[in-house]
């Protein structure tokens, strides 16, 4: 970003021709496909059964908590027994969530024994993005530099996964919404067994130095990014609900489908170039101006007043999303120690998921009280907030070895 990029000769076709890479990378996409479905599924589904979307609302809450906290915890087993041997009582778990909720929902169960299923529903999905990710850290080993481009691959994957998710389950809603429910049961089933299945690039389980195993928010680089991924979780809730509500107030109900299509389709294109790109800035400076970049491809988002206007607004403020995740997700393998990392990425995907609870709730009232396009503002302020608190706790973004050295901040 600020100094001029290399171009990547070699693209993506290296990358995916590494012995086992597509392989698991696909099983990871279809795996987590569920990720993206489950939230929206279990809203359809609940008010579908007891007529309430508050109700709804506070299940689907209910499930992001659980990624949130259930996320992490699981994330440090694997990075303690080894993926094959966590991932399938996850999948198992959240079955029991998934099919537990499909059976009770339409009965007159207690609301608590609802959001405890909603809780473990997303014990297997959420897990396969870190999962993969560590893998690419292991096949890549004996070629570091391919890394970014690794985890722009994933981000791309990771905006595939949220472009037909939602269809899909908004599609299996128009014969009943627990059949959504269901066939995410089923995608996430059939990409973890698949994935654990793929012993070859599964990471060696990494023995503590001195017999701990600290966790990896034990890193304040890790804490400082958890704590701006959120903020950056703000932005992608607020952006969701407004531009629904945005299109909506302009007399378009298929608008706002449209819009947050342009928003993942620009942030694909943008994780597809990034990954062809060989940058000589520090992943630290690139995450810095990555975030000011995403705060002003906000701007336009206030100054649309139409639907029309707002969708080049939509493509651009989806460029600017990509390049932050791919570097945060590159700045964890460089500030934590290997034997935690995929509890590191699972803390990142947690941010991102409470961040991006608080922007629905904050957002959705904003909206009502003084409208759609200035609840962007909430938006915006999330981008400032990420770029500020990664500016203020610079240094601990700088690798341990830099530190150790006394390397003067870049």
């Amino acid at each position: 970003m600020s100094s001029p990029p290399e171009t990547g000769a070699r693209g993506y076709g290296s990358l995916l021709r590494t012995p086992g890479a597509l392989a698991f990378s696909l099983a990871a996409m279809v795996g987590r496909l569920p990720i993206a479905m489950l939230g929206i599924g279990t809203v359809l589904l609940v008010e579908d059964r007891r007529s309430s979307y508050a109700l709804a609302g506070l299940v689907s809450a209910a499930y992001a908590a659980g990624a949130a906290v259930i996320g992490p915890a699981l994330s440090r087993l694997v990075d303690r027994a080894g993926q094959r041997r966590v991932l399938p009582w996850a999948l198992l778990l959240s079955a029991a969530g998934t099919l537990g909720l499909v059976l009770l929902a339409g009965t007159t169960a207690p609301v608590a024994v609802l959001l405890v299923c909603a809780v473990v529903i997303s014990a297997a999905a959420s897990q396969l993005g870190a999962c993969a990710r560590a893998r690419w850290s292991v096949v890549l080993a004996e070629r570091p530099a391919e890394l970014p481009r690794a985890y722009a691959w994933e981000a791309v994957v990771d905006e595939v996964v949220f472009v037909l998710g939602p269809l899909v389950v908004v599609l299996c809603a128009l014969v009943d919404p627990a059949v959504g429910l269901l066939v995410a049961l089923g995608l996430g089933t059939a990409g973890t067994l698949a994935f654990v299945a793929l012993r070859a690039t599964e990471p060696p389980v990494q023995p503590a130095g001195d017999g701990r195993r600290p966790s990896a928010l034990a890193s304040a680089g890790l804490r400082t990014l958890t704590v701006s991924m959120l903020c950056v979780g703000v932005l992608f809730g607020t952006v969701e609900v407004s531009m629904v509500a945005f299109a909506q107030e302009r007399g378009s109900e298929v608008g706002g489908g449209v819009l947050l299509a342009l928003v993942a389709g620009g942030s694909a294109a943008a994780g597809l170039l990034y990954g062809t790109l060989h940058w000589r800035a520090s992943a630290r400076r690139r995450y810095l101006l990555g975030t000011a970049f995403l705060a002003a491809g906000l701007v336009p988002l206030l100054l649309a007043p139409s639907v029309a206007w707002m969708a080049p607004s939509a493509l651009l403020a989806g460029f600017a999303i990509s390049p932050v995740l791919i570097v945060a997700f590159g700045l964890v393998e460089e500030l934590v120690p290997a034997s935690a990392l995929t509890e590191g990425f699972s803390w990142l995907n947690s941010g991102l998921g409470v961040g991006v609870a608080a922007g629905f709730a904050a957002s959705g009232a904003v909206a009502d009280a003084a409208g759609a396009r200035t609840a962007f503002l909430v938006a915006f302020g999330g981008a400032l907030t990420a770029g500020a608190v990664a500016l203020l706790a610079r240094d601990t973004l700088r690798p341990q070895r830099e530190r150790v050295a006394g390397r003067r901040p870049a």
